[in-house]
């Protein structure tokens, strides 16, 4: 019997992950049956032996056949049993057959083409809806030979037969709903003209807020100390996502892996290494594939630290697998977000760049497919030379003036950013602070202001020759902020398009002091959804937005208008938390709120609920809809 449990979660330090759970247990058999894996709609690896597999009544006999091709084989006494067929080439669809003792079992539409396994935490996970409007437009469409899977999310303390598969035909529809990185990577491989009649399919299983020991089988980890694991989001031990999410692929096969996963790690960094060499081992060893292609991507742009550290010394550990695990691939992150948001909602250029590495690494066209790439260094006085591998592609300076990015330090192991001038294949480094340099650094910071790249616009990768201890001590840069001040009263708005502060002399309603929950916020699936695009469209005109929604802030002298956009199909909730000295006073039957504290007073028009237990108002703007409220403050 198989049991499906629903829960919502809010994870505060992943910014409130939705996510699915499921509690998997083995099937008893009652007739043959096919394990969860095989699906309509579904793909099956193009020329390798392709396995089949399913459960059934003991010492039963069942008979599989797929184009052409009829297999028989028993059941075991565990009730299990699997059969192999030919490799086919790419093509279909067709139809798998498994029968025993009078009943069959149809699954149609199968195609063979090339199978990717996507899977990482929460930014893997996130869904093409939770993207930008532009990268949606520019990229939904449908295509018969493009294949979707969604595996259920879930953990278990033992190795599972069976998980919730969903395979679908990619349209606009089920894309939405499916991972942006995986449904970006595949698209932009269907450019690739040499595979134009291949079926491409991309399995999800990925689950927000896990730490990649959570994907290790137990057996495996019994080298690594106790307080070298860690558990992942809600408490979920080690080995247990492996054991619902990926031991029931065993017998798939697949072109290759996509591991986009290192945040919930980048507190250990030390330690990231071992884990990620050793999950690339066994899921080697689970698919039976030694040499199964792994595409790493190395995080991107990130300002805060997260758990005590930046993420350079992650994307370092990331680095090291790299280099020390055959058939692996980086896949440079970096300058793809602002770098602001966790959860950015730029993924279009990540996937780009995974399906370049794929068609190079795996497909071996001809293209170029990462960026310039330190090979070595030779310093000269107060100038250090650095000799890059361009792979014939040169280099070049992604903005204006010299390269940025470098920074020297000499014997005090203090750096300094350097300045940076392209030569050949060479950049020259040489900062006036530091004249007798020994060792160079290049986007060596959470949001590395790093511009070399190559010829294809392809950024180089960060890298150090130092082997200085880890040091988390940077300036963060912070999105700018916008302030509009009055005889009343003070607004901030950040870089966000969050307002994180309103005053009315002296007295603050909106706070965002350490502590408070105060600030504007739109609850999403993968926490808050902030309104990047911000434009001063007028003297007292102040527009936030994103594709879906938009937030336009009309300032007057004693009060304001904030008039919301929604042009989403679906309803949006648009919160603002207070702080908690704040008193509000609703008027009985009408949609107006007083808010007191001290002797100011704020009258809000337009609200919808109050949140009494969080002192949070909240404003539901319907889908397809505008919604204007109005603010009047008194001293």
């Amino acid at each position: 019997m198989r049991y499906r449990i629903l829960n919502l979660f809010a994870d505060v330090r992943l910014l409130g992950a939705v996510l699915f759970l499921s509690v998997l247990r083995p099937a008893q058999a009652t007739g043959v049956k096919l394990a969860s894996y095989f699906g309509e709609h579904m793909v099956l690896q193009r020329d390798k032996t392709i396995c089949v597999w399913g459960t059934g009544d003991p010492d039963a006999k069942v008979k599989v056949g797929m184009a052409s091709q009829e297999v028989s084989t028993t059941v075991g006494t565990n009730g299990h049993w699997k059969v192999y067929l030919q490799p086919l080439s790419a093509g279909g669809p067709y139809t798998l057959t498994a029968a025993s003792d009078g009943q069959i079992l149809n699954v149609g539409d199968v195609l063979c083409g090339d199978v990717w396994l996507c899977s990482g935490q929460s930014n893997m996970q996130m869904p093409v809806k939770e993207c930008a409007a532009r990268e949606q437009h520019a990229t939904l469409a449908s295509h018969s030979n493009l294949r979707l899977c969604t595996a259920g999310k879930g953990w278990n303390p033992q190795p599972q037969f069976s998980a919730d598969f969903q395979w679908r035909i990619c349209n606009p529809e089920s894309a939405q709903n499916f991972s942006a990185i995986a449904y970006f990577f595949a698209s932009e491989l269907l450019k690739d003209a040499t595979l134009t009649n291949v079926p491409i399919a991309v399995v999800d299983s990925s689950f927000g807020g896990t730490a990649c020991e959570g994907w290790i089988p137990q057996p495996a980890l019994t080298v690594f100390k106790p307080d070298e694991l860690h558990n992942s989001i809600f408490g979920i031990k080690p080995a247990t996502l492996y054991n619902a999410m990926i031991a029931p692929l065993a017998g798939a096969v697949f072109k290759g892996v996509v591991w986009y996963q290192g945040e919930s790690n980048s507190g250990h960094p030390d330690t990231y290494p071992r884990l990620l060499s050793t999950m690339i081992r066994e899921w080697r060893k689970l698919f039976a594939e030694p040499d199964l292609p792994f595409f790493i991507v190395q995080l991107p742009d990130y300002a805060s630290q997260w758990d005590g550290f930046y993420w350079p010394w992650e994307r370092e550990a990331q680095a090291k697998v790299v280099l020390a695990t055959s058939n692996t691939t980086l896949v440079v992150g970096i300058d793809t977000t602002d770098g602001f948001n966790l959860h950015p909602q730029t993924k279009l250029e990540i996937g780009r760049r995974i399906s370049l590495a794929v068609r190079h690494g795996v497909y071996h066209e001809n293209i170029v497919a990462s960026g310039p790439v330190f090979q070595s260094l030779e310093i000269e006085g107060s100038t250090i030379h650095i000799e890059f591998d361009t792979q014939a592609n040169g280099l070049s300076n992604s903005s204006p003036g010299n390269v940025r990015g470098f920074a020297v330090a000499g014997r005090d192991g203090i750096y300094h950013f350097a300045e940076a001038r392209i030569e050949g294949d060479n950049v020259l480094v040489q900062c006036d602070e530091v004249p007798a340099p020994l060792t160079v650094r290049y986007g060596w910071t959470g949001v590395p202001d790093s511009t070399l790249v190559n010829m294809e616009g392809l950024p180089a990768a960060p890298f150090r020759t130092d082997d200085f201890a880890y040091s988390n001590v940077e300036v963060q840069r912070e999105p700018i902020s916008h302030q509009v001040t009055t005889s009343t009263y003070t607004i901030v708005v950040n870089g966000d398009g969050v307002v994180t502060s309103l005053c009315v002399g002296n007295a603050q309603f909106i706070s965002n002091d350490p502590g408070m929950a105060g600030g504007s916020s739109i609850p999403g699936m993968f926490g808050n959804v902030n309104l990047p695009d911000i434009k001063e469209i007028g003297p007292r005109l102040l527009s936030c937005g994103n594709g879906d929604f938009t937030m336009l802030l009309d300032f007057g002298e004693s009060g304001m208008k904030w008039e919301f956009v929604n042009r989403a199909k679906n309803d949006i909730n648009f919160n603002v938390a207070l702080s908690p000295a704040v008193t509000i006073t609703r008027q009985s039957g009408v949609n107006v709120v007083q808010l007191h504290r001290d002797t100011s007073l704020i009258t809000i028009t337009g609200i919808d609920s109050i949140v009494s237990t969080e002192n949070k108002l909240q404003f539901r703007v319907k889908g397809g809809s505008t919604k204007s409220v109005t603010i009047k403050c008194n001293l």
